[in-house]
């Protein structure tokens, strides 16, 4: 299933294929400061198209990440390993996304204790999420 999208400004605009429509959380601290709040992600499967690719300014976050928004109207974009054949989206830059269902949360010890959500989802803890992609021992 493709899904399109873009930034706020429509200077970059982008389509991928998705496994099915669900969206996940996560509540690090890098995500949370980024975006002011936890990060609803859509993950990516397969060749990403950009139109407007100039647009885009990435920021390494860590050794095997980094973040990409628009750098005109600094829109957040995605969220990239390096490594890994793996790249989110943040849900809001997703068209018709409202039909989404929330699935997971990652980094779920890293969430603050002001604010909660009342769906039923899968947690993982960091340590958790870290190991999945071969990041610890």
């Amino acid at each position: 299933m493709k899904v399109n999208g873009s930034c706020l400004c429509q200077s970059v605009k982008f389509s991928f294929e998705i496994k099915d429509k669900h969206f996940d959380a996560c509540h690090c601290s890098m995500c949370r400061k980024w975006g002011g709040g936890p990060s609803l992600t859509v993950e990516s499967i397969g060749s990403i198209e950009f139109e407007g690719k100039e647009n885009i300014t990435t920021y390494q976050s860590s050794e095997w990440a980094e973040r990409g928004f628009c750098n005109i109207c600094g829109s957040h974009l995605f969220y990239r390993l390096k490594q890994h054949d793996f790249c989110n989206f943040n849900l809001g830059v997703i068209d018709d996304h409202e039909e989404f269902e929330f699935k997971s949360q990652i980094y779920i010890d890293s969430k603050p204790n002001n604010y909660s959500f009342s769906n039923k989802t899968k947690e993982m803890t960091e340590k958790e999420v870290l190991k999945a992609f071969g990041f610890s021992e």
